[in-house]
């Protein structure tokens, strides 16, 4: 994450970036940040929360 706030590194989070793809890493790109990593496995809306 701290990669993305180094100007060297600028532009590394898109998936076409020689770094990201060294890196092996996953989407960084601000849009993408709450996408779900896995939406088959997602968790149930209804269950509710423990308190």
């Amino acid at each position: 994450m701290l990669m993305l706030l180094d100007a060297r590194l600028d532009g590394m989070e898109g998936p076409d970036s020689d770094i990201h793809q060294a890196l092996g890493s996953m989407n960084l790109a601000a849009d993408d940040w709450f996408e779900p990593f896995s939406p088959d496995n997602a968790r149930d809306p209804d269950r509710g929360f423990r308190i």
